[in-house]
């Protein structure tokens, strides 16, 4: 399958976090894309679901505007799995 351009030509950053469902944890994706980039959730889906396997696609890409951090750039995950929780 060809790289979306905007997947080839631009970074973009994402963070995976579980999220309980039946004594399990099912997989999200959280992703900031750089600003104007065009590239929509199904696209990347279709990108990364060949890469991946199964039990490590997620089932959800969820797009932000920007990603929870410190002062230092470093992910609050803690953050983006409690707004999992409060939807």
């Amino acid at each position: 399958m060809a790289i979306p351009g905007d997947l080839r030509d631009e970074k973009f950053c994402q963070e995976l976090v579980g999220r309980a469902v039946e004594g399990n944890e099912e997989v999200v994706a959280f992703v900031q894309l750089m600003q104007g980039s065009p590239v929509k959730p199904a696209e990347l889906m279709a990108f990364i679901n060949p890469q991946l396997t199964s039990y490590k696609r997620p089932s959800e890409i969820i797009m932000l505007d920007a990603l929870p951090a410190t002062s230092t750039g470093k992910i609050l995950k803690h953050k983006l799995a409690e707004s999992l929780r409060g939807a």
